[in-house]
C-alpha cells in the first residue's frame, strides 16, 4: 500500500476522514477542496489521498459527493 509522504497533504486526509457522527463540518469539506486543487496541479499524494478517501466504506455520503463533484 502507498502511503501519503507530504505532511500537509496527511493532514487534510486526516481531517477529512475524520467522524463527527451524523453531521460533517465546513472543515472536512475545505479539506477535500484543497486536496482536488493540488491534485489538479499534479500533487500525486492530493490524488492518493483523494483515492484513499473515495474508498473508504464509512464516508460520509456528503463528503462522497464532494469528492465526485
Amino acid at each position: 500500500m502507498t502511503t501519503i509522504q507530504d505532511d500537509g497533504i496527511n493532514a487534510l486526509y486526516r481531517l477529512a476522514r475524520q467522524e463527527y457522527g451524523a453531521a460533517i463540518t465546513n472543515d472536512q469539506k475545505q479539506a477535500i477542496e484543497q486536496l482536488k486543487k493540488l491534485s489538479v496541479k499534479g500533487n500525486r499524494d492530493a490524488t492518493l489521498a483523494l483515492n484513499q478517501l473515495k474508498h473508504l466504506p464509512d464516508i460520509h455520503p456528503f463528503l462522497r459527493e464532494v469528492l465526485t463533484a
